[in-house]
């Protein structure tokens, strides 16, 4: 109901427009210098028996489609740099500042004495656009959760799965708010541009044809179809705007190949880390034997989460080394959820494996791991809907269903209340011992540490 009735407000706006000008039209009693409604109607239908008709539009489109590409290319360049460096941005603003503040008819005059005339109206577009967009992509890139950007390199996303789910959802609001605002003035750049330099063919230059024989129908006639142009490719950005892309599944499973070169016993000591003037793991002395769960439990402030980001390759020690081989595979169970909020439960757990299972397959085993942790109803639903016990329990499932050779796991449960952390802690230690995994992680808590083979508590 409520789209019909916006159809039919839509129209009714429409028709207010036309009867308005016919009104004018009437008033003014000049139908050469202010053709009524349906003059200008019939002008419009008469355009499209023109030879010239498609040639024009078809150029017009083409210059800025290519415009609009061109300066989304090049805005993206100033602004993916710019947004990594802050003496770039500074470099570049009064730049951007000097294109968005100074008259397009004078930087058109000046084009019209340094470029071909095929050549302008692109050169408009890039002036018209570029500054906007690049301004608005700045604030997008810098917009990225940088910690879901260390959640992907830890689950093995490739390079399309992190422009997909992460980096793209974080720019496109900014992206877009940035071309629909500049599409219009783009389009108008353009269309001026053709206007003035007269190139081939081109909406413009028939506008600028139909001036100078002073057909004042067809003129208008003209400008009707760059404004509904202009109108329809915002409308089409505003579409594109709500599109997101879906989570990729292979085609056919494919055999997962997990680098079993990790040590029988892992010797971890000597590394020191500092933060400030606090230096971290000076004194830590850590075995972790393979196929077994460590459990590390210390006070806060010691340095638990920076021995796991040390690990896993997030950090780089200061002194020592860190005793793994490069190709060992990692899962790392963050304090944060680090959850992408457009994807559902099921998406976020079989991200890191899609390329190389069918959805059915990779379904049917997150179905599984859920089951046993009390959370099967939730496996379409979305973060922002689930608890933060829900929430706890969904990075659990994900870091489960990651093959990995090491799993590192920071307070992995926090947030679950007594009995339930009994149930998930049970189910953790059955998974370990069916699959052989390799176990190490921290805590606090006294009552966190049972399933553990090996507890090293540090004063």
């Amino acid at each position: 109901m409520k789209k019909r009735k916006k159809y039919i407000l839509i129209a009714a706006s429409w028709f207010t427009v036309l009867l308005c000008w016919q009104f004018f039209s009437l008033y003014i009693g000049n139908k050469d210098i202010f053709p009524s409604a349906f003059q200008l109607i019939t002008a419009v239908f008469y355009l499209f028996s023109e030879a010239s008709f498609l040639s024009a539009v078809s150029s017009t489109l083409l210059r800025g489609i290519c415009g609009m590409l061109l300066s989304l290319c090049l805005a993206a360049i100033l602004a993916w740099r710019a947004s990594r460096s802050d003496a770039f941005h500074t470099y570049i603003h009064p730049f951007l500042t000097l294109l968005r503040s100074v008259p397009i008819i004078s930087f058109l005059f000046l084009f019209l004495i340094w470029f071909s005339p095929e050549y302008i109206p692109l050169v408009m577009a890039l002036i018209t656009i570029v500054p906007v967009l690049t301004e608005n992509l700045i604030a997008g890139f810098r917009n990225i959760d940088h910690s879901l950007l260390e959640m992907s390199y830890m689950y093995a996303f490739s390079v399309k799965q992190k422009i997909k789910h992460i980096i793209y959802p974080a720019v496109s609001p900014y992206l877009f708010s940035g071309l629909i605002s500049t599409a219009g003035l783009g389009w108008k750049a353009i269309i001026m541009g053709e206007a003035l330099a007269q190139p081939v063919t081109g909406i413009g230059v028939m506008i600028r044809e139909a001036h100078g024989f002073i057909e004042v129908p067809r003129l208008l006639a003209w400008t009707l179809v760059a404004v509904v142009i202009s109108y329809g490719f915002e409308l089409l950005l505003k579409r594109a705007e709500k599109y997101s892309f879906p989570v990729s599944f292979a085609s056919k499973d494919y055999a997962e190949k997990i680098m079993e070169n990790f040590p029988d016993i892992l010797n971890i000591e000597g590394i020191r880390k500092r933060y400030g003037h606090k230096i971290l793991l000076s004194e830590l002395r850590l075995s972790v034997s393979r196929g077994k769960i460590t459990c590390l439990m210390a006070s806060s402030g010691y340095g638990k989460t920076t021995l796991l980001r040390l690990l896993s390759g997030l950090d780089h020690a200061e002194a020592g080394d860190v005793p793994l081989e490069k190709d060992c595979k990692v899962a790392f169970l963050f304090q944060e959820y680090r959850l992408l909020p457009h994807l559902t439960v099921c998406e976020n757990i079989a991200l890191s494996r899609a390329s190389c299972m069918r959805k059915e397959t990779a379904r049917k085993e997150i179905t599984e791991i859920l089951e046993q942790l009390d959370m099967r109803n939730c496996i379409d639903r979305f973060p922002g809907t689930l608890s933060g016990g829900e929430c706890q329990r969904v990075v659990l499932a994900r870091m489960m269903f990651f093959p990995a050779s090491l799993y590192l796991l920071d307070e992995p449960f926090k947030g679950l209340d007594f009995d339930l952390k009994q149930k998930v802690m049970d189910y953790l230690r059955k998974w370990q011992v069916r699959y052989g995994k390799t176990i190490l992680y921290v805590t606090h808590q006294d009552d966190e540490t049972r399933i553990a083979d090996k507890i090293v508590r540090i004063q």
